[in-house]
């Protein structure tokens, strides 16, 4: 085995790859396994910097590459821990409607660079698009890809809802703050800064798809405990309200106030 020096270990952003095995040696998907041979030509016996999605970075190193058609099978095995990330003191939750083109993508990938927990994703009654499985999937990439990017550890939640009034319903009702952005919004941030000081350990946040919220699901929010917030003194898209949301709560999951 190979003793590898400080530097080596020093790999970021784009050079850590995600593995989903159990024990120490396995074998990567084959996502990644192209990835790391194709793009970083990456050979045997050489290091490699491993993460889980369940908040560990591991030091590895490349057993074996075996290439059988179009496929690219790469056994790894770890060596050790590098990192490990602590958890958040407070959980984030966005429900993020499902939006036209590729708008709802760009939120799971901001949303996961933020630290964002987890993500709902969600239909409601003037939402257009529907989700696919084959748009869960690449969804599910896009947190993927944005996770290895940024140095974060932990893969967020994601959930699928066909009904956003039920989902609201069957949200937790203790100990968590739940935030709806909205134009008649008279919550300020410091208010809402002192709420989450009375000891709330979990925030969830809900913006509206682009045809806004029907008066039904508001006034279920607003039943479930919401509590509304203006961004702005205008008319914002729906991506830019659900993505405003979560830029302004992010920097409170990792900071004890």
């Amino acid at each position: 085995m190979r003793h590898y020096g400080v530097k080596e270990k020093m790999l970021k952003g784009g050079n850590r790859f995600f593995f989903d095995f159990s024990g120490k040696k396995g074998l990567l998907p084959q996502d990644e396994a192209h990835h790391l041979i194709r793009v970083y030509r990456k050979k045997e016996g050489e290091a490699v910097i491993l993460i889980n999605g369940k908040g560990k970075e591991f030091l590895g190193e490349i057993l074996r590459v075996k290439e059988k058609g179009r496929k690219i099978f790469v056994e790894v095995e770890l060596l050790q821990i590098l990192r490990e990330e602590k958890s958040p003191f407070i959980k984030c939750f966005a429900l993020v409607p499902a939006l036209k083109g590729d708008k709802t993508d760009f939120l799971i990938e901001k949303g996961t660079e933020l630290g964002i927990t987890g993500f709902i994703i969600y239909h409601s009654t003037f939402t257009i698009p529907k989700i696919t499985s084959q748009k869960i999937l690449r969804l599910r990439e896009k947190a993927l890809s944005a996770l290895k990017q940024s140095g974060r550890l932990t893969l967020p939640e994601m959930e699928i809802s066909e009904n956003l009034k039920e989902t609201l319903q069957k949200l937790p009702h203790l100990n968590c703050l739940k935030i709806l952005a909205s134009t008649e919004g008279k919550l300020t941030l410091e208010e809402v800064i002192k709420e989450i000081k009375s000891g709330f350990r979990k925030i969830f946040l809900l913006s509206g798809p682009e045809g806004g919220l029907s008066s039904e699901e508001r006034e279920e929010a607003l039943k479930k405990g919401f509590l509304e917030i203006s961004l702005s003194p205008h008319i914002l898209r729906a991506e830019t309200a659900s993505f405003a949301l979560m830029s302004l709560f992010a920097p409170l999951i990792y900071k004890k106030i």
